[in-house]
């Protein structure tokens, strides 16, 4: 069987994908672990710190609410952003309904409105990056809702991590969501190790120089022979 210099470059770009596939995956959860239940009286932070991607490239990453509900059947939403940070690490929070109102008809999104953003309370410093993931209303019905990133999104999520190694979300909760618990996941592939690329060169050369001296014997073979 002949091994041809296609054969050859398929078979080298295959183990290359194979060395940069072995993608892993990390989650991180908050605590409390359901943000306090998402009261609809206030605004939420939770930041991610010390994120360490070792060279790696983010393919993928998700955030999930397990068996979120709201509490009643009015019109609710709850906003969501990407930061490049926090002012306070882990889970902080802050009232944007001074009112105490029951049920909630204010739906601004405060991460949108800068409203509060002079309060010196304020969760997130003036200048912060940040990104809009989505806005997603839930009935009373417990339901996993898990948010995906895109791959926009999956590139802003790896500038921010670059920054600082820390990450935070913004959630605001208009109206009151029950649930199981919140939890961030990535996909961190890694960038494959030259040593590692090294063999894979060296077999691509070794059999494109066979495959030349192969065509040099069969043109010597198949030419007229002369008088």
């Amino acid at each position: 069987m002949i091994f041809s210099l296609r054969n050859a470059v398929a078979v080298t770009f295959a183990l290359a994908l194979a060395a940069r596939a072995s993608a892993s995956m990390v989650s991180f959860t908050p605590s409390p672990v359901d943000l306090n239940d998402l009261d609809h009286h206030m605004v939420y932070t939770w930041r991610i710190d010390n994120i360490n991607l070792n060279g790696g490239t983010v393919t993928g990453a998700s955030l999930t609410f397990s068996n979120i509900a709201n509490w009643d059947t009015n019109a609710n939403v709850l906003h969501m952003w990407l930061l490049d940070t926090a002012k306070n690490a882990g889970v902080a929070s802050f009232v944007d309904d001074k009112t105490n109102s029951s049920p909630v008809t204010d739906l601004t999104d405060d991460f949108l409105n800068a409203r509060f953003h002079s309060d010196p309370a304020w969760l997130v410093a003036s200048g912060t990056a940040q990104t809009f993931l989505a806005d997603k209303s839930f009935t009373t019905t417990p339901t996993t809702y898990t948010l995906t990133f895109t791959p926009a999104e999956l590139a802003v999520l790896q500038q921010y991590i670059k920054n600082g190694k820390d990450i935070a979300f913004g959630i605001d909760p208009d109206c009151h969501f029950f649930n199981d618990g919140v939890t961030f996941s990535m996909n961190i592939t890694p960038v494959p190790e030259m040593n590692a690329l090294f063999p894979l060169v060296g077999l691509f050369a070794a059999v494109s120089s066979t495959h030349i001296l192969r065509r040099r014997r069969l043109a010597r073979m198949t030419a007229p022979v002369r008088d």
